[in-house]
């Protein structure tokens, strides 16, 4: 609510408050993107296979394997909330895309930030260059000194 008031200020609000694709769209996408951040980070500082199987290595209770699934499979998940999620808001990208009345796009600025930012990405991480060689060099560092 834009007053800031609470939309479900009494228990029994909120249980006879309507259940929220949108809502549930948008916690799916944070909580994947935070389960996706912890074993990121997990998997960087983890041995390599060969040794975190020798060291019967694990955080949490689980394996590197465990991780590398668990990684892989939030990663799903977070594709698939992320469709989701477009589709269920597909109205307001458009319009932050197309100005009807003006007939044109709009946000270009925006539009063309996020695409040069995204291009940028990808040719740092496959041109090695830094701060995406310096993730791998962390992973190595981790895998040789600690491990």
């Amino acid at each position: 609510m834009q007053d800031g008031s609470d939309p479900c200020p009494t228990p029994a609000a909120r249980a006879a408050a309507r259940f929220s694709m949108r809502a549930a769209a948008v916690f799916l996408l944070g909580l994947a993107f935070l389960a996706m951040v912890l074993s990121g980070v997990v998997l960087v500082i983890a041995p390599s296979g060969r040794i975190a199987g020798t060291l019967d290595w694990s955080v949490l209770g689980l394996s590197r394997p465990g991780w590398e699934r668990l990684h892989l499979t939030t990663g799903l998940l977070f594709l698939g909330a992320g469709l989701w999620h477009i589709v269920l808001h597909w109205s307001v990208i458009a319009h932050l895309l197309w100005s009807a009345a003006a007939r044109s796009l709009c946000h270009r600025r925006e539009l063309a930030l996020a695409v040069v930012g995204l291009a940028l990405v990808i040719a740092v991480s496959a041109l090695d260059w830094p701060p995406a060689s310096w993730l791998e060099t962390l992973s190595r560092w981790f895998r040789r000194e600690v491990w």
